[in-house]
């Protein structure tokens, strides 16, 4: 995005129906009662009795590391941390080296673009077998208001996206440090002709007032949620085995032709995380400039979220799947 933006389905008892979702793809069971929550999918833990590592090898086998109840008990949550820090890293990265290397400004905008399209299928791919590979706080909340994610995981869920979000950030400027220097002298600016406060989160373009703003991201977050429906919906015609490519290539389309006049935030944590870490190099200025303008892309998503999956879910009925065979 300008500085923004299941795969194959996790292994699961078909005993249960898991009617919420478990990706950015929570549509593959969209036809069943939106209301009717069934259990987590299940990993099976398997038992150490099954195995029989010989001692000189224990160390290459994960399951005898330190704190592996730990990890697995957490492992939802630990995929999303990691799976925004990668979206983070090479979003925000890809502005970064777009505002460094200005050799290539003619095509930075589709550059962008396409970073953030290809760090979110990464991102998807780190995550989305484990967690579902939501990434995004609206994608959280809004499927959760549509009964298909527990809302006792939603606060965990937020917050390992935020702080993921946010070590990305401090990771990038390590990356970048020195370049930062080499572009401004070591003055950090925000905006202006040495700003490099585009690079960590979203502001408005010149003359973009706060409606049209505000109307941008929730529009373009819509979009996001409906066609994500779409695309991991049974019903239609499923990108099943493709789904991370599938959503970065939306991800890019978005980019490329609606997204230009507020850098297409579209999720919270990946302009919010990056926000305050921002602040460490330039004071306050990233919550006060534009009017206070950093409330457009850490609310606007929500509302826009929950607006596509309703969207798709009143008006896209297709046929059942019984019926059409």
């Amino acid at each position: 995005m300008e500085e923004q933006i299941q795969q194959q389905e996790p292994h699961h008892d078909h005993d249960h129906d898991h009617e919420y979702s478990q990706s950015y793809s929570y549509s593959h069971h969209l036809h069943q009662h939106p209301k009717v929550i069934s259990p987590d999918h299940e990993i099976p833990i398997p038992n150490a009795a099954d195995y029989e590592i010989p001692e000189a090898h224990t160390f290459y086998d994960p399951m005898t590391w330190p704190i592996y109840d730990f990890r697995y008990e957490y492992r939802e949550y630990l995929a999303e941390f990691w799976g925004t820090f990668i979206l983070v890293l090479f979003g925000d990265g890809v502005v970064a080296t777009v505002t460094f290397n200005t050799g290539n400004s003619q095509s930075s905008y589709l550059a962008i673009s396409f970073g953030w399209a290809m760090g979110l299928t990464m991102a998807l791919y780190v995550s989305m077998g484990i967690s579902g590979g939501h990434l995004n706080p609206a994608v959280t909340f809004s499927n959760a208001i549509f009964g298909k994610f527990r809302w006792h995981k939603v606060p965990g869920y937020m917050l390992a996206q935020l702080f993921g979000a946010f070590v990305a950030a401090a990771t990038l400027y390590g990356i970048f440090k020195d370049q930062f220097d080499v572009f401004d002298g070591g003055n950090r600016q925000l905006l202006g002709e040495f700003g490099t406060g585009g690079i960590w989160c979203t502001y408005a373009k010149a003359g973009n007032g706060k409606f049209f703003s505000v109307f941008s991201e929730i529009v373009n977050t819509a979009v996001l949620l409906f066609v994500i429906y779409a695309i991991g919906d049974d019903r239609m015609t499923p990108a099943r085995e493709h789904l991370p490519i599938a959503i970065g290539l939306l991800v890019f389309a978005i980019g490329n032709c609606t997204g230009w006049v507020t850098g297409y935030a579209i999720n919270p944590a990946r302009d919010f995380g990056p926000r305050i870490f921002s602040t460490i190099l330039y004071g306050s200025e990233p919550f006060t400039a534009g009017g206070h303008y950093f409330w457009v892309p850490t609310f606007m998503p929500f509302i826009g979220a929950t607006i596509g999956i309703f969207i798709y879910q009143f008006f896209i009925v297709p046929e059942a799947r019984k019926k059409r065979d």
